[in-house]
C-alpha cells in the first residue's frame, strides 16, 4: 500500500472528486475530516471507495465509552478503513472502541501536531493505546522512530505534520516526507503541500518519488 495518506481538507464534493482524480495514481488512502464530513460525509466515503481507494475517516472520537463505540459501529457500516479516537479519552473509551466487531482500523491521536510536547508524553499516550488493543497512533514524525522502539515494528504510525520545506504556520512538530519515513513511519498524512500547490497530481508525484528513492 502506498505511503502518503491525501488530506481532502476542502469543502465540497466536487473540489474533493477532483483532487482524487489527480491524485489516484499515487494515494491508496484518502482522509476524510469533519471539514467535509459535514458537508458531504457518505457521498464522499461512497465514491472514494467506489473506485477502490480507502477512506481514513479523522473525526477524532472523545466521548464516554458507549458513545464512542456506536460511533465506531457506524462507521464500520460506512465502510472506511480506518478511524481516529484520542487517546486522552482513556483505557476504558479505548477498550469501547476496539471491541466493535468487524471494526476498522483503529488509530489513536496522540498530541495534536500543533501543540508543543514532549516526547514522553506522547510514549505514554502510544503505549496506552497499544495495550488497549488500538492498531497505531497519530503522531508527529518527530516520535516516529520512539514508538516504534517502544511499542514494536507492527505497531503503526501515522503522520501529519509533513512539510516540504521550512514554513510559518499552525503546525508545531514537522518533517519532511523523506524525514518521516526515515523516522519508521508507515503512513504520511500530507495536506497543504498538495492541496496548494499549483499542481497537486506533479507535486504527489515528486514526493512518491522521493519517497521511492529512500
Amino acid at each position: 500500500m502506498k505511503k502518503i495518506i491525501l488530506a481532502l481538507d476542502v469543502f465540497g464534493l466536487k473540489e474533493s472528486k477532483n483532487l482524487i482524480e489527480q491524485a489516484k495514481d499515487f494515494v491508496d488512502i484518502f482522509k476524510v475530516g469533519p471539514i467535509l464530513f459535514l458537508k458531504c460525509g457518505r457521498e464522499i466515503i461512497d465514491f472514494i471507495n467506489s473506485i477502490n481507494k480507502k477512506v481514513f475517516l479523522d473525526l477524532k472520537f472523545h466521548d464516554i465509552p458507549a458513545t464512542v463505540r456506536r460511533s465506531v459501529e457506524s462507521a464500520r457500516d460506512l465502510g472506511v478503513y480506518s478511524l481516529t479516537v484520542h487517546s486522552c479519552g482513556g483505557s476504558e473509551m479505548l477498550t469501547a472502541a476496539v471491541s466493535v466487531k468487524d471494526r476498522p482500523k483503529i488509530w489513536a491521536v496522540t498530541v495534536l501536531t500543533s501543540a508543543v510536547s514532549s516526547k514522553e508524553e506522547v510514549l505514554e499516550r502510544a503505549l496506552l493505546a497499544k495495550s488497549c488493543g488500538a492498531d497505531g497512533v497519530i503522531a508527529s514524525p518527530l516520535e516516529s522512530a520512539a514508538i516504534k522502539n517502544k511499542c514494536g515494528a507492527d505497531f503503526e504510525a501515522i503522520t501529519p505534520g509533513i512539510r516540504l520545506k521550512e514554513t510559518k504556520d499552525d503546525q508545531k512538530r514537522t518533517a519532511t516526507p523523506q524525514e518521516a519515513l526515515k523516522n519508521g513511519a508507515d503512513f504520511l498524512v500530507i495536506g497543504r503541500p498538495v492541496l496548494e500547490s499549483p499542481n497537486p497530481a506533479q507535486t504527489l508525484k515528486e514526493i512518491s518519488d522521493s519517497l521511492e528513492q529512500k
